[in-house]
């Protein structure tokens, strides 16, 4: 086709020689001819200039560091514009690595005839290794300076994108321009030498009133050597010659120059916030070279403003148009969210991808899906087989289906007392919102009680971020769990068998028993959510866990990934971290044990130091990284042995010895013992099978723990009671479980090749008592199972009025007292029930308490009112049921006055009680100063003695006028300083230490889940096969 166009196509070569020869072979055979070709060498060390002479190019060679744009300006002087009137001059700007196809330069010509505003014209570009794969057609810039094409993630073409469409900018590799136009922009800008040139070029001759189009019947193929890094990158702008921080300098550079000036504070807002945002993922990828080029891209402009003001003056000068006419190139921020999306799901399934050819690797059935929460296949058969005849055989086939809605129908009638606020058992009140849970871990000093200085066990801030799921309401999300705990947890079994190799049917059959277990539904109606946590996570972690003691084959990832399980299982149950860590360090030990003579020979420190440590190392970091973790809570556990077998949350009796041997952890409004669980007679079995001796020795282990500690009383969270062993009693399950599946299956397939005979006998009596578990489980979870512990929105049992008093500068406490079994309880309260994590920080009442309580029940009080006024207790309330008799003998007490009588109980005002904080002067004057929660500040207007109402702690620190005062502890054990000036104080508890240490958890907890991630690659890491 005849054109009126002169063409010059300018060939720009930088260590191309691997893509060379096909660049120069498909531009020699172009269907139309070029006019005249310049090749541009900007200091190639290969063979390029070899290449482009032996092709019988015309060849400028220039410095290394030269710039695209200086290479393109070069040329272009070379020669001589055709002044015509017949002609027109067109350039044909191309990289050294793309291959344009024979027709493509032909149809680019074609994009411009009879369109004198269309400045550029761009062709399709596709990849130099896959070339089906789309790469671009047409190019723009999003707000937080990411490249932009439109496409999706390894799109390929389909004819998709084969219509001419007007874009901001086309790459340009491949772009034909018309020279004039080109020139009267001012070219390629020279700050910009490598990437985002084209950007900046297509958004400037926008603004000039000209137009850009695409011409995508045009192919060329582009391997992006330099965004790939394989070559090096040697402009002279190139700070240490990254690719990528030049690219996203470049990026903000062009998006600040070319902005209009009002827009300019969000658009800087928006690149450094993107900058942050990819640096803290490339960290996460364990690309700190990355992440540091985000941070320095946006670091090398601020240091240099004048080369933005220079731009952006002379951007003014050409410019006919707002800036805003780009706006309708501008991704809207929809596209961006997709395309991320897009990207997080891709990583996803990398690192799951990942994971699964580990498992394969280590010869091993495990998968990091199978901790329940996502799944790659979801048994896709199970869901989605097609199914014929009745509602029965529906059923039937669908298994998996039928397990989830029997159970959450089951659990959505046996929770019909159960829907709104829950507390009750060992559940405490729901506070406000997450945030309260947060603060509750963040703080030093913990209004409960008497007061508390003790570390928050790690699951209050794990379940406050959790509520974020709810919007960070509390109450909701525990409802939802609640509800949902047998679905969830028979969903977790199944996971966990179908892992293990077990048909679909028998992983069902698993899913049902142990979601139907009576540790499952004891601790739903008694509220003990740290059991019910670890029934979910348990199956999972067990089924990750190497079934090997070579640990030196599993990657570090692995073990790190299976650390983060770990931890997470401990912040729930001291006694796991504790059995764990003990585990670890006596396989740490073995292995030592087993290399003695190896290091007797070569010593201590060249073993350390020279030897094959990988397993040693791996038992190391499995041992101590999840108390790490868990620290500063863990390192409280561990120096107050008592608190290891305590449970979240208010202290409840487990069950009798003969509930633990029926493994029923007992306990109030628990599974009845009637129902017998089959799980013992599966034990039985599993001893008589050599096969898993392993699981049967660990199991008889952790029985005869579980029945040991059942029949001891543990003292802690503020009360006392017999130990709770739900927690045991979950991995004994689990470890019975996964076998006896395993075991029937096998024993199925067999018996029905074989006469009756004694094993028939015993499978049919273990299919009765599983129907039977399963089937009294559920009748009596939807009937009396109803009426559990824990109930929806119960009363604040404290007066209301008492509870508002709770907010002022006062500050007063409340004694509760009830009386149940003949058993008198009490606890105080500062107005209102005991919140989430409130009973896992209280500590032991102060002595001088403790014995004015006994002695105002016994009537024997002397000075009861004077202890209780001093600890800033202002009133006793005897709950109902109320016994006469106390209440007459404290009537007949002196310092007590009752208050009223309400259908809640009884309340007594303490006479004379003081306030939080008092100042007593030298006359002996007690005046009340203004008390925030938990410190004070006010001004004293004499010296004396000021006491605070709480328990004694050294972390009280009060200041008067910037001098601090040093805190002392009285005979009834308040904490008390001597004042000798007057002026401003402030009374404050020192939570730096605290705080410090939170810190470094957060730290460690971030190292750790790094480390667990896979690992990205960087560009010139990515073998040929997957790039584009």
């Amino acid at each position: 086709m005849a054109d009126n166009f002169f063409v010059t196509a300018i060939l720009v070569s930088h260590d191309g020689a691997t893509w060379l020869p096909e660049a120069i072979a498909a531009i020699s055979a172009q269907s139309r001819q070029i006019d005249h070709i310049v090749a541009v060498d900007t200091g190639s060390i290969d063979n390029s200039v070899k290449m482009l002479t032996s092709a019988g190019l015309t060849v400028i060679k220039t410095d290394r560091d030269a710039g695209f744009g200086d290479a393109i300006a070069l040329a272009l002087g070379s020669t001589t514009r055709v002044n015509r009137d017949d002609s027109e001059e067109l350039i044909w700007i191309l990289h050294d690595d793309c291959a344009p196809t024979r027709s493509a330069l032909e149809l680019l010509i074609a994009g411009l005839v009879d369109k004198p505003q269309v400045a550029f014209v761009g062709p399709k570009l596709r990849g130099w290794y896959d070339r089906k794969h789309l790469l671009e057609v047409g190019i723009s810039i999003a707000p937080n300076g990411a490249r932009w094409t439109g496409l999706d993630a390894r799109e390929h073409d389909q004819g998709q994108f084969d219509k001419p469409t007007e874009v901001l900018a086309v790459s340009t590799a491949a772009m034909l321009a018309r020279r004039k136009i080109f020139e009267e922009l001012g070219g390629l800008d020279p700050n910009l030498a490598l990437f985002r040139d084209d950007v900046d070029l297509g958004w400037r001759a926008r603004v000039a009133g000209f137009s850009v189009m695409t011409a995508p019947e045009a192919l060329v193929y582009h391997a992006e050597a330099a965004a790939s890094e394989r070559r090096s990158v040697d402009v002279e702008e190139a700070f240490l010659h990254r690719p990528r921080l030049l690219d996203r300098k470049n990026a903000a550079f062009v998006l600040l120059v070319n902005a209009s000036w009002w827009l300019l504070p969000w658009v800087a807002l928006q690149i450094i916030g993107s900058s942050v945002f990819r640096a803290i993922g490339y960290l996460a990828a364990k690309l700190p070279g990355y992440a540091a080029d985000e941070i320095a891209a946006v670091g090398l402009l601020i240091i240099k403003p004048r080369d933005l003001l220079v731009g952006r003056k002379l951007r003014r000068e050409k410019r006919l148009l707002s800036p805003r006419t780009v706006r309708q190139f501008i991704p809207p921020l929809s596209s961006q969210v997709r395309l991320w999306a897009e990207k997080v799901d891709a990583a996803l399934r990398k690192f799951f991808e990942a994971n699964k050819k580990e498992d394969e690797r280590l010869d091993s059935q495990i998968s990091y899906s199978d901790i329940g929460v996502i799944d790659e296949s979801f048994d896709d058969q199970d869901l989605l087989t097609n199914s014929s005849g009745s509602s029965w055989q529906s059923i039937r086939n669908r298994p998996l289906l039928f397990g989830l809605g029997a159970t959450l129908l089951i659990s959505l009638i046996a929770s019909r007392n159960r829907f709104g606020s829950l507390s009750g058992g060992a559940l405490g009140v729901s506070p406000d919102g997450a945030m309260d849970l947060i603060a509750k871990y963040s703080e030093s000093w913990h209004l409960v009680g008497m007061g508390s200085a003790a570390t928050t066990p790690p699951w209050v801030a794990i379940l406050g971020v959790a509520s974020a799921i709810t919007f960070g309401k509390v109450w909701l999300f525990i409802s939802l769990f609640f509800i949902l705990t047998p679905t969830l947890a028979f969903f977790a079994m199944y996971r966990s068998a179908k892992r293990a190799g077990i048909s679909i049917l028998f992983s069902v059959i698993g899913g049902l028993l142990y979601s139907m277990s009576p540790v499952i539904w004891g601790s739903i109606n008694q509220g003990r959510l740290g059991t019910l946590v670890i029934a979910l996570v348990a199956p999972g972690f067990l089924s990750i866990l190497p079934r090997t003691l070579e640990f030196e084959i599993i990657s570090w990832r692995k073990i790190y990934f299976i650390t983060l399980l770990a931890a997470f299982l401990a912040a729930f149950s001291s006694f796991f971290l504790i059995f764990w860590t003990i585990a670890l360090l006596v396989l740490l030990l073995a292995s030592l044990i087993q290399r003695r003579v190896e290091i007797s020979e070569v010593g201590v420190i060249k073993f350390g130091w020279g030897s094959d440590l990988a397993r040693i190392k791996r038992f190391f970091a499995l041992a101590l990284v999840p108390g790490l973790l868990n620290a500063p809570w863990s390192t409280s556990v561990v120096l107050n042995p008592t608190q290891i077998l305590l449970e979240p949350g208010l202290p409840l009796s487990g069950g009798s010895l003969l509930n633990i041997l029926t493994l029923n952890p007992g306990g109030p409004t628990a599974v009845p013992g009637w129902i017998f669980a089959p799980f013992i007679v599966f034990l039985v079995i599993m001893a008589l099978h050599k096969r898993f001796a392993f699981e049967t020795s660990l199991v008889f282990l952790l029985f005869s723990i579980a029945l040991i500690v059942s029949q001891a009383n543990n003292f802690g969270h503020g009360s006392n009671g017999k130990i709770w062993t739900g927690t045991l009693m979950i991995f004994i399950l689990i470890l019975i479980l996964i076998p006896i599946l395993k075991i029937a299956e096998n024993l199925i397939s067999n018996l029905r090749a074989n006469k009756l005979g004694a094993m028939h006998a015993i499978s049919i009596f273990a299919m009765v008592l599983t129907i039977f578990t399963i089937f009294s489980t559920s009748i009596w979870a939807v009937s009396n199972g109803a009426n559990s512990l824990v109930t929806a929105n119960k009363k604040e049992v404290v007066p209301a009025f008492i509870e508002a008093l709770s907010d002022t500068t006062v500050r007063p406490k409340t004694i509760v007292i009830s009386e149940n079994r003949n058993e008198i309880n009490y606890y105080v309260t500062r107005g209102s029930d005991l919140e989430i994590g409130d009973p896992d920080v209280a500590v032991a009442m102060p002595k001088a308490i403790k014995t004015a309580v006994v002695e105002l029940i016994s009537g024997a009080s002397i000075n009861s009112s004077q202890i209780f006024g001093a600890f800033g207790i202002q009133y006793i309330f005897f709950k109902n049921p109320v016994d006469e008799n106390i209440a007459r003998t404290i009537d007949g007490v002196g310092g007590f006055t009752r208050s009223s009588a309400t259908n809640s109980g009884v309340i007594w005002e303490v006479v004379g009680s003081s306030p939080r904080v008092t100042l007593t002067d030298s006359s002996g004057k007690v005046v009340g100063l203004n008390s925030s929660k938990v410190g004070a500040a006010d001004e004293i207007t004499s010296i004396g003695i000021i006491k605070l109402a709480e328990k004694f702690d050294s972390g009280w620190k009060l200041l008067v006028n910037g001098n601090q005062i040093r805190v002392q502890e009285s005979d009834i054990g308040l904490p008390y300083f001597e004042v000798n000036e007057t002026g401003t104080m402030t009374l404050l508890h020192d939570g730096t230490r605290h705080r410090a240490l939170i810190s470094a958890q957060l730290i460690a907890l971030l190292a750790v889940i790094i480390l667990s991630l896979p690992a990205g690659r960087r560009r010139s890491e990515v073998p040929l096969e997957e790039l584009a």
